[in-house]
């Protein structure tokens, strides 16, 4: 059997070489290419073809989920296994709602993670144990119901999926940099999330949004 072929994706210098470290002596896995941030994970995957992408959530420029998205896009083929610090609700709802096939918190021993590995490798599922029961609740307690934007934080949440900057936005649209920023507030409470990347994330999952070509 061949092994399984591995992208491992994170910022943090010391994090990566110990995840990659730890892969490479584990039989039948393969880690095939690592990156630093989301661009470099997504041109890994181009050159490298893995089975598997280890995927950390926050990465500076494009970050996990939304490199997580492009992924899906270019090579649906490729499983896609988040390792991150970042366990709240928040990002628990966004990962399951890239349809991810797994979840490890960056607190899980090795062990746990090879075996999430093994398992989301081999077809499988995975979520770490002490996330495992919230996100049963969170699926089940979802709101999929459209939120009760405005027009104008409509607009504003379009031009923060398209990767514009609050500064940005209120160019585009001649409004001060603090309504904006209200207006981003405003959406974040009606979407449940705590920051951009998650309001866009959120934004995709729920069709507010369309992802640009």
């Amino acid at each position: 059997m061949s092994p399984l072929r591995v992208v491992v994706a994170d910022d943090h210098t010391l994090v990566r070489q110990s995840v990659v470290k730890a892969l490479a002596q584990a039989d039948g896995v393969d880690v095939v290419a690592e990156a630093s941030d989301g661009m470099g994970a997504l041109e890994a995957v181009r050159a490298a073809a893995p089975d598997l992408l280890v995927l950390d959530i926050a990465m500076p420029g494009r970050d996990g989920f939304s490199t997580a998205r492009e992924v899906r896009r270019r090579s649906p083929g490729v499983r896609i296994l988040f390792l991150s610090m970042h366990d709240d609700d928040a990002s628990l709802r966004h990962v399951l709602a890239l349809d991810a096939e797994g979840f490890v918190s960056k607190s899980a021993p090795v062990d746990e993670l090879l075996e999430a590995v093994r398992r989301v490798g081999a077809g499988h599922r995975y979520l770490s144990t002490d996330v495992a029961a919230r996100a049963s609740t969170l699926t089940a307690h979802r709101d999929d119901g459209p939120p009760s934007l405005t027009a104008r934080e409509r607009e504003v949440l379009r031009l923060l999926a398209q990767g514009l900057r609050p500064g940005e936005i209120a160019s585009t649209l001649e409004l001060s940099v603090k309504t904006v920023k209200n207006h981003l507030t405003a959406v974040y409470q009606k979407l449940g999330v705590d920051t951009g990347a998650q309001a866009v994330a959120e934004a995709y999952r729920r069709g507010l949004v369309t992802p640009r070509a």
